[in-house]
C-alpha cells in the first residue's frame, strides 16, 4: 500500500483534502499499526484525497510536555507547525488521542492553527455521507463489544457519541461498562507513561 505524501504532493503542485496524522503509536506500535492500515483504506476506497507527512512527521511533543520538560515540547511543536504551515496544511486527522488534543488544544498558542479531527468523528461524518455503507453480517455479527473511553477523547474533549455511532454500524451489541463516558477509567498510559516500563508495586510493611 502507497500512501502518498505531502511532499509528493507538492512536487506536483497539487494539496490533498486532509492531512493524516499518524503518530508515534500509529508507526511503531504493531497493534495501532493494523488501525493505521485499516483507517488509510478506507479513506482509500471512499476516494478521500489524503496524505501523510511521511518521514517528516516528529512526535507531538505530548509525551516530553507531560512529563515535565516544556522546552523540548516547545522545539518539538514549532519545529512540527513550521512544516505544516509550509505544505499551508488546513485539515488534520488523527486516530491518536492524545496526537489529537495536542494539535487541537495546544499548537494554536504556538502559532499552529489547523482545523483538528479525530477519526471517529471523521468516519462518523463518512457513514451520516452514505460514503460509507456497511455490508450486513460481517465478523462482529452477534457479539458484544463495549468501548473504553479515552481521557483525551472523552473527559478532556468530550467526544462520547462518535466512536459508538461507529460501533453501532456494525451488527454488534454495544454493551457499556459501569465506569463509561465522563466516569471512565484512565487507562494509566497517559502521561508519557505509555514510553516506559512497569514499576514493581512497592508493598507497605
Amino acid at each position: 500500500m502507497h500512501i502518498k505524501t505531502m511532499a509528493e504532493y507538492a512536487a506536483n503542485g497539487e494539496t490533498p483534502e486532509v492531512l493524516f496524522w499518524v503518530g508515534c503509536a500509529g508507526s511503531f506500535d504493531q497493534r495501532a499499526q493494523k488501525i493505521t492500515r485499516a483507517f488509510a483504506t478506507i479513506l482509500e476506497k471512499v476516494g478521500v484525497r489524503f496524505a501523510i507527512l511521511g518521514k517528516e512527521e516528529s512526535c507531538t511533543g505530548d509525551p516530553a510536555r507531560r512529563a515535565g520538560n516544556e522546552f523540548i515540547f516547545q522545539m518539538m511543536a514549532q519545529n512540527n507547525i513550521q512544516l505544516l504551515n509550509m505544505y499551508e496544511v488546513k485539515k488534520i486527522v488523527t486516530a491518536c488521542p492524545h496526537c489529537f488534543n495536542t494539535l487541537k488544544n495546544e499548537y494554536p498558542a504556538l502559532g499552529g492553527n489547523y482545523e483538528v479531527i479525530h477519526h471517529t468523528t471523521f468516519l462518523q461524518s463518512l457513514i451520516d455521507e452514505g460514503k460509507i455503507k456497511m455490508q450486513e453480517g460481517g465478523t462482529f455479527k452477534g457479539k458484544k463489544i463495549t468501548y473504553h473511553d479515552s481521557c483525551y477523547l472523552g473527559r478532556a474533549n468530550n467526544i462520547y457519541e462518535a466512536p459508538r455511532k461507529v460501533l453501532e454500524t456494525l451488527d454488534a451489541e454495544l454493551v457499556e461498562m459501569k465506569r463509561c463516558k465522563s466516569n471512565g477509567l484512565c487507562c494509566g498510559a497517559g502521561g508519557a507513561q505509555m514510553f516506559k516500563e512497569e514499576e514493581k508495586r512497592r508493598h507497605p510493611h
